[in-house]
């Protein structure tokens, strides 16, 4: 993917903000984009648009506004109101542009900008920084590498990624035909894994557990991959549908990534994959069973024990 960041600050750079005015970004893309200074420290991108935005929301870290020029058309902008989140909001711009360039309809493109706003702005709501955590990195790697093996075993792209309904907020990670899969990511020498909700392994229909083991590694490592790559791997899988490298990129946000190179410093080695048949006579808390003051539990594993599921 592309990135506009060098850009966005050379223009940035060439603005004295006492002076006010804007400069347009050299970006080959269906919208007209200027950068700005709302006050000295206060950053904007602003979008010049035929078609207004409806529900722009706004962040403790970004306002954002929508209003009618004297020439009818809307200047949709994205101010930084929050300096110590700079280099995520130049992050943003970037990405912003780059995945709604590809939709050569203005109007179209506009729509794009906004959902990929929406799910920039979850990220800067709970987070100081827009990068996720080593152990995120872990478990979103996990459930990319399955992800990656139901496409290799020839699901179409658009199934594969459909059924990926954990980032929309689903119980299990994914849903497909054949059941219902958890996936977790531990460490080498751990002998458990972490069940962090009830609802995770409680489904009546048959499922599986996949447990990844993964650790940190340096990039000399023989099968070293970073978050990114993997990331990469499966945009190179999409390249042909676009409709699917939509929908995935989406659901990388909802999972708290956003495509940068940050991601591409933190090397990771997948040493080995299990799955356990999860049925009736599988070890797991079910809700039904709890009682109902108790409205959530966390529990581990031993993974040793589990051999008599192992598929």
């Amino acid at each position: 993917m592309n990135t506009y960041e060098e850009e966005l600050r050379k223009k940035w750079d060439s603005i004295n903000y006492h002076d006010g005015g804007s400069l347009q970004l050299a970006v080959d893309h269906p919208l007209d984009w200027y950068v700005r200074y709302a006050t000295r420290d206060h950053k904007s991108i602003v979008i010049v648009s035929e078609n207004p935005a409806d529900k722009m929301s706004s962040s403790k870290s970004i306002e954002a506004a929508c209003n009618m020029r004297k020439d009818g058309k809307y200047a949709i902008s994205f101010t930084l109101v929050n300096k110590e989140q700079e280099d995520v909001f130049i992050s943003m711009s970037s990405d912003i542009i780059e995945f709604s360039r590809i939709e050569p309809r203005p109007k179209e493109s506009l729509v794009r900008v906004l959902r990929r706003y929406a799910a920039w702005l979850k990220l800067l709501d709970h987070k100081r920084s827009a990068l996720l955590s080593v152990n995120a990195q872990k478990g979103l790697l996990a459930e990319l590498c399955f992800l990656k093996e139901e496409i290799e075993k020839g699901m179409q792209p658009s199934t594969a990624i459909e059924g990926w309904v954990g980032p929309d907020g689903a119980d299990q990670d994914f849903v497909y035909e054949d059941g219902w899969h958890e996936v977790k990511a531990t460490g080498t020498s751990s002998s458990q894994v972490t069940i962090s909700s009830v609802e995770q392994l409680d489904n009546p229909e048959p499922g599986e557990l996949v447990v990844f083991r993964i650790d940190k590694c340096a990039p000399a490592h023989v099968g070293a991959i970073s978050l990114y790559g993997m990331v990469h791997k499966i945009f190179e899988m999409l390249a042909a549908n676009v409709s699917a490298m939509d929908e995935f990129v989406l659901k990388l946000g909802a999972a708290g990534y956003i495509d940068m190179q940050e991601y591409n410093k933190q090397y990771f080695n997948i040493s080995s994959r299990c799955s356990y048949c999860v049925d009736d006579l599988f070890p797991r808390i079910v809700r039904a069973s709890l009682p109902t003051e108790i409205i959530n539990a966390e529990y581990q594993l031993d993974l040793p024990s589990l051999n008599l599921w192992a598929r």
